[in-house]
């Protein structure tokens, strides 16, 4: 997956996207003055975007390779620590309020709890209440916590779940 941002992000924003992309095993592209049209022209794979309401994240959005929203999460970011990783997969514990498999990571269900306990992957992603805590090696790197969530672009149409 590639990881983008809004045009002119803040500081913060670009941080935290820099942290979550690493984390995550995705690729950073910074998006300047690229339009919405020269991302989706180009893509080869899914699109995850950060955007922000006054100068902090707010929404985290998936798109797929045509351009089609899949996934909207609103979210509120908390504490985000640069930490050196390696590109072990991620793994979701607990219940996400969405499926964990559209931003690349382990799907839920019992399969996956299985595989979980029989590989061993420093990277966990721990839920609890809507707060996504990311560890490293048992240590945060990141605490978001998920203020709502849509699938699809739709404005009436996609399932919604807070």
């Amino acid at each position: 997956m590639i990881l983008t941002t809004s045009r002119d992000p803040s500081r913060r924003t670009r941080r935290f996207a820099k942290v979550l992309a690493r984390f995550m095993n995705w690729r950073y592209v910074q998006r300047g003055k690229m339009s919405l049209e020269d991302l989706f022209s180009n893509l080869t794979e899914n699109l995850v975007m950060i955007t922000e309401i006054k100068a902090n994240p707010a929404f985290l959005k998936v798109y797929d390779r045509s351009g089609k929203e899949l996934l909207s999460l609103r979210i509120n970011v908390g504490e985000i620590k640069k930490v050196k990783m390696n590109d072990d997969f991620v793994v979701f514990v607990g219940d996400p309020p969405f499926d964990p498999l559209l931003l690349g990571a382990m799907p839920k269900g019992k399969a996956a709890e299985k595989f979980v306990r029989k590989v061993e992957t420093k990277k966990i992603v721990k839920v609890h209440d809507n707060v996504l805590d990311f560890l490293y090696d048992g240590k945060p790197v990141l605490r978001i916590k998920v203020l709502g969530v849509r699938y699809g672009g739709e404005a009436n149409g996609g399932r919604r779940r807070s």
